[in-house]
């Protein structure tokens, strides 16, 4: 289970995803990457889900697919 003390702030966010806070402000703005809003409005981001994100846009190369294929 995540904690509080787990979650990144959107700077922290950036640096892991290497974009701009801005970048990230706009995905979160548009509901394109996972939030956590706490009750103060604030935006936080649990780790596990954006490695889940980044892996569910990951796009294979095309001789991984051909690899796969075989």
């Amino acid at each position: 289970m995540v904690t509080m003390t787990d979650l990144l702030t959107k700077h922290g966010a950036a640096l892991k995803l290497g974009i701009t806070s801005a970048a990230l402000g706009k995905l979160v703005r548009e509901k394109k990457v996972p939030y956590v809003e706490l009750p103060n409005g604030e935006i936080r981001f649990d780790p596990s889900d954006l490695e889940q994100w980044v892996q569910s846009h990951k796009i294979q190369s095309i001789d991984c697919q051909e690899t796969n294929d075989n």
